[in-house]
């Protein structure tokens, strides 16, 4: 597959992602358990799956620069935030902010690269 389609495979899964952790915050509940729990894990697969093929078509292989580093601990986080924020659902105003400042330092991470060689 080519770069391009790698990336809208990422934004894909990104948009999935932020899309399933806004209903979970919002406390949509019922019938909707499952289909956020789904579109959460999917879309974090699709964000590896797009992230990961863009890196083969780049040629970057480990050990990663820092860049790579960051967004993968915001991966991490973000796969962890729909447990947190089910446990504390009086936080969801919390949980909200942190997503959107883990959403924002992985997008300066990719628009910025820090640690990329030059």
């Amino acid at each position: 597959m080519s770069y391009e389609t790698y990336k809208l495979i990422h934004v894909a899964g990104l948009l999935l992602l932020f899309l399933s952790l806004g209903m979970a915050l919002r406390g949509a509940g019922g019938g909707g358990r499952g289909l956020i729990a789904g579109g959460h894990g999917l879309g974090l697969f699709l964000l590896l799956l797009g992230g990961f093929g863009m890196l083969a078509r780049l040629g970057i292989h480990w050990p990663w620069p820092l860049w790579i580093g960051v967004k993968a601990g915001v991966w991490v986080a973000l796969a962890l935030a729909l447990t947190v924020a089910k446990r504390a659902p009086g936080k969801a105003t919390l949980w909200w902010v942190l997503s959107v400042v883990l959403g924002g330092l992985a997008a300066w991470a990719a628009i910025f690269k820090p640690g990329a060689a030059t």
